[in-house]
């Protein structure tokens, strides 16, 4: 049975994991006293470890042992966890974080049974998520495949870039329409799967919609170059009006 206060996250960025996962159990455990540990460059010694789990310190309220990299030191931990899981202080924390998971090691098979785990992987970015749910004007879709990018750096510039040049395509393919996938890509030298892509929108645009919407993305970018506005804001307000 998981221990309470026992957690082990793993993941494929474990910068993110300190960044995110645990910036919230910072902020749930404000009063403890924090000893962080990294298995690939510190010496973790198990008896240490227990004396600085069992201790008390009068001016904090609990204490949170993390250990990145547990893997590492898989042996040393193990020695550790057999000392305390079974005895457990209320107000301490444990927290082991690695990029993965092996669960037919002994650390492994001690993490399955004293531990509360969970698997924070980085999202597979793919701006062209955002192109697709342009094309139906599906708003709600729109907002988080614009958010996804936003999270994992993407310049708002570069999203803008994409926008634009989307709405280019989808125009000149709006005037070719009646003709076939492979008329059109010949004519305007685009590869074939983009154009039977952004035809979907064909559909769902008219073409006064589009050239309004190329005029709004001017905008946007004179907007975006001031460097005086919120960037994300700026262009999330834009995707939800193209969307309506």
């Amino acid at each position: 049975m998981a221990v309470k206060g026992f957690y082990f996250v793993c993941g494929d960025d474990v910068d993110l994991i300190e960044q995110k996962w645990l910036l919230d159990l910072q902020r749930r455990l404000p009063d403890a006293m924090w000893l962080r540990y990294d298995a690939t460059i510190d010496e973790i010694t198990p008896g240490a470890l227990v004396s600085e789990y069992y201790s008390n310190d009068i001016f904090s309220k609990g204490k949170v042992i993390v250990i990145r990299n547990a893997d590492n030191k898989g042996a040393e931990i193990v020695e550790f966890l057999e000392e305390v899981a079974n005895h457990p202080i209320a107000d301490n924390t444990v927290v082991l974080i690695d990029s993965g998971w092996n669960k037919t090691t002994k650390l492994g098979r001690a993490i399955k049974e004293y531990f509360f785990t969970k698997e924070f992987f980085k999202p597979e970015v793919k701006p062209f998520d955002l192109l697709d749910a342009l094309n139906t004007k599906s708003a709600i879709k729109v907002l988080r495949y614009s958010n996804t990018l936003f999270e994992n750096d993407y310049n708002a510039l570069a999203i803008f870039s994409l926008l634009f040049g989307h709405m280019l395509l989808i125009r000149q393919i709006k005037t070719l329409e009646g003709k076939s996938v492979d008329a059109i890509a010949q004519e305007i030298k685009q590869h074939r799967f983009r154009i039977q892509k952004a035809m979907i929108a064909c559909r769902f645009w008219s073409k006064p919609e589009i050239d309004q919407a190329l005029l709004d993305l001017s905008d946007l970018d004179k907007a975006l170059r001031t460097w005086q506005y919120d960037e994300k804001m700026l262009l999330q307000m834009k995707l939800i009006k193209l969307c309506l």
